[in-house]
């Protein structure tokens, strides 16, 4: 089954359900024309025609691809005339279900590559429907060993008759998959028994010491934790000069370099959205999503819900999306999480390319086109390019600034210095693209990390695959109550917890398949800003401590080593980070926050709230997901006003 070539023909859109050719491809004479049928049938009106076909001949697909992305007509719609072309039946699976008992766990992968699934037994012989029976006959006939009668239905219908055929199986895939194949990648489990061990081991012997020589331990824990802060700082400011000064890499001028794209070379793309809970923005996407500079008859989107969320999936249904547009029901199962969700999807994706986005994003138009310039730069072991982040609502509040700030250093100039430098580089969660056969082929997300993509770029860099970046900018809303900024930054730094203790389950084997500077990029990054975060407020306790015991006992130069490394420590680190978000918002052009750098020391503090929160939770609550609510900026709220009106103002 494996083994089956479902790949398409040249000239064949992955997403097509085989409509017709080309113009001038062999044998099209012989049928109607699906332009033909579709105004016969009303779907089109005569001088329409001519538009489509111009966007057929500039795009390179289908015209019933056409037809359904732009929404004049349903996928059922163009099924039935494409049945009706080729003098086949049609058959509608929401009236004429498939018989459950057929339909095989085994072949799960080779119905959802072919598009087709057994659908009945007629005369002891099976009967089959697909998309597109001509392309899936060879690959059926060869698995059933016999010929086969082939009806036509609806792609849609067929994914949604799979997903329910296949409910646990698909689900428990999502959920495992990871876990089963690769148990040495998955958080499933916090820490490993030899880990608890050393961690034990570590305490008695901290304690012991200090029971033993509570000053020198002290002092020795003291320089240790703030070698580990500086390692941070200098990481950072070695990303100042690299990330703005050492130039872009070909993955970030690919898109310049290259010139304009030919649309009708461009592959199939696949969008995945999870949602939960995200009405306030579903239309915001949306709209985002039809404006990008991309041939819809060539994207696949997957709006993927949670099956508790009814409220979002029917709002979801009210806006009358495309065909193009996916809606898939994730079942209700524990952890309740993003990338279970994106599991669930990825089988499903058609696209050679996927990118992840989240409910509150708003992509450059042309990003997808920059991500397939830099693929096919043809460097197989590129397997993502990170897209830069940032936010559209910086200037709301003062947390939103501070936000805005952070965000500009870590993928503006961090990230880029990481890949440059050869180091892992942990994902942003969104506007992350994919080869999607590398993405499979690593195990995809695991569901029990609750910041997946941090681990899914450790993971790639230990298989020896690539990360890029592209100068592609995706505006999201900022937090911008506290409350709201808390759950969401506990959950990312338990989810660098849970990266760390993952890969630091061998780290022998972690340095061979890193090398040295890889490895020494992981402790810092992962390692490093998770610990800064817990510890930095603690060299504001010590150096207090430090200079009050001075005072008392009257002599300032016992403690003075200790308190010059402390004030050391944190000057250069709050320095260095001060001025890395003043590099970035310049650089970036939001000028009016440079000085707005100058308040990350507290800022700093609200991270290291969460660093606490986050391994609070890391022991209690490891796989909880802490939500985050979209939509509650002012900004937002007149950006939905401003799609509503225009929707309306279309409709008229």
């Amino acid at each position: 089954m494996g083994g089956q070539d479902f790949s398409s023909t040249e000239g064949t859109s992955l997403l097509s359900t085989g409509f017709d050719e080309a113009p001038g491809a062999p044998g099209t004479w012989r049928r109607p024309l699906l332009g033909e049928l579709a105004v016969e049938a009303g779907f089109i009106g005569r001088e329409a025609i001519h538009g489509l076909l111009s966007l057929q001949t500039r795009w390179g697909s289908r015209l019933g691809d056409i037809l359904i992305s732009t929404g004049g007509a349903r996928p059922t719609d163009v099924a039935r005339l494409l049945a009706a072309q080729k003098g086949l039946r049609f058959i509608d699976l929401t009236v004429e279900p498939a018989d459950p008992t057929l339909a095989d766990a085994t072949s799960l992968d080779f119905y959802i590559a072919g598009r087709c699934m057994p659908w009945r037994w007629i005369r002891r012989e099976p009967v089959y429907v697909a998309a597109d029976p001509e392309r899936a006959r060879p690959a059926i006939e060869a698995l059933e060993g016999r010929p086969c009668l082939i009806h036509v239905a609806c792609i849609r219908d067929i994914d949604n008759a799979l997903r329910e055929r296949f409910y646990d199986a698909l689900n428990e895939r999502a959920r495992f998959e990871l876990m089963t194949v690769s148990p040495e990648s998955s958080a499933s489990s916090r820490v490993t028994p030899i880990q608890v061990r050393l961690l034990c081991a570590f305490a008695l012997l901290v304690a012991i010491a200090f029971w033993q020589a509570p000053a020198w331990t002290a002092f020795g824990l003291n320089i240790a934790f703030g070698l580990c802060f500086l390692s941070v700082a200098l990481l950072r400011f070695i990303s100042i000069f690299i990330g703005i000064m050492a130039g872009p890499t070909a993955e970030e001028l690919a898109h310049e370099q290259g010139g304009p794209l030919d649309e009708a070379t461009l592959p199939d793309y696949t969008i995945i959205v999870p949602l939960f809970r995200e009405v306030a923005v579903l239309p915001i996407l949306a709209d985002a999503l039809r404006k990008l500079d991309y041939p819809a008859s060539r994207l696949d989107i997957k709006l993927v819900f949670e099956e508790s969320d009814t409220e979002t999936w029917e709002a979801a249904r009210r806006l009358h999306l495309p065909g193009n547009f996916d809606l898939i029901c994730v079942p209700h199962s524990y952890p309740l999480t993003k990338p279970k969700a994106c599991n669930y999807a990825l089988p499903f994706a058609r696209g050679e390319f996927v990118v992840v986005y989240d409910a509150e994003d708003i992509p450059e138009p042309d990003q997808l086109k920059r991500a397939v310039a830099a693929f096919r730069l043809g460097d197989p072991r590129l397997a993502c390019v990170q897209a830069q982040l940032n936010y559209y609502n910086w200037s709301e509040n003062w947390l939103t600034r501070q936000f805005a700030i952070e965000y500009a250093s870590f993928f503006d100039l961090l990230l880029p210095t990481l890949a440059k430098l050869g180091m892992p580089v942990p994902l942003g969660g969104t506007s992350t693209h994919f080869r999607t056969d590398l993405l499979r082929e690593v195990g995809a997300w695991d569901p029990f990390n609750v910041t997946e993509d941090a681990d899914l770029g450790m993971r790639f860099a230990l298989l020896g695959l690539r990360t890029g970046i592209i100068r592609s900018t995706t505006q999201e809303e900022a937090n911008c109550e506290l409350d709201n900024w808390l759950r969401q930054r506990s959950r990312w730094i338990k989810g660098w917890l849970q990266t760390y203790f993952v890969r630091m389950r061998n780290p022998a084997a972690l340095y061979r398949a890193l090398g040295f500077t890889g490895f020494i990029g992981f402790q810092i990054v992962i390692g490093g800003f998770s610990l800064s975060s817990l510890i930095h407020p603690l060299f504001y306790l010590a150096t207090f401590v430090s200079l009050l015991s001075a005072h008392h006992l009257g002599d300032l130069a016992a403690n003075l080593p200790v308190t010059v490394f402390n004030l050391v420590v944190l000057i250069s680190g709050f320095g260095v980070t001060m001025l890395a978000g003043m590099a970035a918002t310049a650089t970036r052009g939001l000028k009016p926050l440079v000085l707005e750098a100058l308040m990350m020391p507290a800022y700093w503090l609200l991270i290291s709230a969460g660093a606490y929160k986050a391994l609070f939770q890391f022991i209690v609550r490891p796989f909880h997901w802490e939500k985050t609510i979209h939509g509650i900026s002012s900004l937002a709220q007149l950006r939905l006003l401003r799609v509503l009106l225009a929707a309306e103002e279309k409709s008229r």
